[in-house]
């Protein structure tokens, strides 16, 4: 396992688990579904010694609708850090079953808040099973962490920063094509002007939902971003979900690249703000 690597496979974390500076968190959920469905799911079977992540709760600021929500503060990060158990020391590992978009958000909401040590399980729960590891219904309740948050602003873009560099950046909508191409009897739907498509599900193998090779991934970025080498990249989506995939595609192949948070929902809040339709 690399330490440089997003990406931990289901043999290396099943030679890890017992350990108690390995912490395993299962961050499943959909868009459309409810907290007590992904809770149902986690609780009829998880990862062995796994802690159910709301990711509706912990690492977003409350009071807001997901698609809008910024990143936790520092306080309410450090607050979910230590409810959830996690040390400085410890390995994270986050899964889902959705394409890692929700384990790709905590990921990045985590690095953001300075933890760096945190890892997204290639091919999420459904690898798992398929390569037949165990799973329990044990719930285990973590005992309170200690690590403190800080702040990585690398990893982070204001809109007035995106305003202001989008021209001369590559702008990234990671929403499938019908999300970004927008609905032409709705002029809120659409992307950011001179935001280029590549669509998260690109860097990910469609049968298993791993993540493509580090020699495909480079070459879906060089394929369909201009200039890919030279220009600064920007990532987006809908509300900062799906260009988090994009991020652990990039950081695997040694790139770091900010997130524009809250992403098209923050930019079309504004009826002054031009909006684009249209592949």
């Amino acid at each position: 396992m690399s330490n440089t690597s997003p990406l931990i496979s289901a043999d290396e974390l099943n030679d890890l688990l017992g350990r108690s500076d390995v912490k395993v968190f299962d961050v499943r959920g959909t868009w459309s579904g409810t907290v007590e469905d992904a809770e149902n799911a986690y609780n009829k079977g998880h990862i062995h010694g796994a802690v159910f992540l709301d990711w509706k709760t912990h690492f977003m600021e409350p009071d807001l609708a997901p698609n809008i929500a910024p990143v936790a503060s520092q306080e309410n990060a450090t607050a979910a850090f230590a409810a959830l158990g996690i040390n400085p020391d410890d390995l994270v590992v986050l899964y889902d079953d959705y394409h890692h978009m929700m384990a790709g958000r905590i990921w990045w909401a985590m690095q953001y808040r300075g933890f760096t040590n945190v890892k997204i399980l290639n091919g999420g729960w459904t690898h798992w099973q398929q390569k037949s590891f165990a799973s329990s219904t044990d719930v285990p309740v973590p005992s309170k962490g200690t690590f403190v948050a800080s702040e990585n602003s690398d990893l982070i873009i204001s809109l007035e920063d995106v305003i202001a560099t989008k021209d001369a950046s590559n702008l990234v909508d990671a929403r499938g094509p019908v999300g970004y191409i927008g609905d032409p009897d709705d002029p809120k739907t659409g992307h950011i002007p001179g935001a280029v498509n590549l669509s998260f599900r690109e860097v990910l193998d469609e049968a298993s939902v791993l993540f493509k090779s580090d020699a495909d991934i480079a070459d879906v970025f060089n394929t369909q971003l201009s200039d890919f080498d030279d220009k600064p990249l920007i990532t987006s989506c809908g509300s900062g979900y799906a260009a988090t995939i994009l991020l652990i595609a990039l950081k695997q192949i040694g790139i770091t690249a900010p997130l524009f948070d809250g992403s098209f929902a923050v930019w079309k809040q504004d009826d002054t703000r031009p909006i684009e339709q249209g592949a």
